[in-house]
């Protein structure tokens, strides 16, 4: 793994292509919920960041005076001969009741570092959005700023940008893409809610071979067709992006 300063953060995975691909696959599938299992991953990341009132209820592991649930469990998962990919729901109920939900593959030569993966995927790009925007304003990991969308003043929380390849040493630079985020957000009538929004890019022999955009947990064609036509670097080997955002 491999942690590169300011604002963007690149995890790398050497494992075989058919199991990178299924990590394509399972990246962000829309899909009924399965039933929750342990939360104990939410529990010890929000002490290990200073939280001391944090508790498990039926909704889910929340801070003391917070509204925000925090849930987590395995979803699925699949084996290769020689390593696994596991995927986990996330479900974040924000304090007007809504509910962020991802789903999030990792992989690993055991089922259980597949899931210790799959928690990485989640910490680096969007638990940090999500704790700033709804659990701790002033957590000095993730930053807020202000833009305009539409007309309207709002506040960005852009995460982390989150990318993996195939092998070790050919993730590219994905740091001029995020100004560009920025800007396809600003014509975006949104109302006056809260809002987050993903993007899911994935490339292989220098062709698009996944561009996916939500919000608020949706489908959206013309974010999705923004996206898709910003100028992401071509490669021959494979490689995905993950963004998450919160505006509000």
């Amino acid at each position: 793994m491999r942690m590169v300063p300011s604002e963007f953060r690149s995890f790398r995975a050497a494992s075989c292509l058919s199991a990178v691909l299924t990590l394509f696959v399972l990246f962000g599938c829309s899909r009924s919920a399965p039933t929750p299992k342990s939360n104990e991953f939410f529990v010890t990341w929000l002490q290990g960041h200073g939280e001391s009132n944090v508790f498990v209820d039926a909704q889910g592991v929340g801070v003391a005076g917070n509204p925000t649930r925090l849930r987590s469990s395995l979803y699925g998962s699949k084996s290769f001969t020689n390593s696994f990919t596991a995927e986990l729901e996330f479900r974040v109920r924000i304090p007007d009741g809504r509910e962020i939900v991802e789903y999030v593959a990792g992989s690993g030569d055991s089922l259980q570092k597949a899931e210790n993966d799959a928690k990485v995927n989640f910490v680096l790009s969007t638990f940090h959005v999500v704790y700033r925007s709804f659990l701790n304003s002033n957590d000095p990991h993730q930053t807020e700023e202000k833009i305009t969308i539409n007309g309207q003043p709002r506040v960005l929380v852009l995460g982390d940008t989150f990318a993996r390849s195939q092998t070790t040493n050919s993730s590219p630079d994905m740091f001029p893409l995020r100004e560009h985020f920025r800007k396809i957000l600003s014509p975006v009538p949104l109302s006056a809610q809260t809002h987050w929004i993903k993007i899911v890019y994935a490339n292989h022999h220098s062709k698009v071979m996944l561009c996916a955009v939500t919000l608020d947990n949706g489908d959206n064609p013309a974010l999705t067709e923004a996206v898709k036509e910003l100028p992401w670097p071509k490669k021959e080997e494979f490689y995905m992006v993950k963004q998450f955002i919160v505006v509000k």
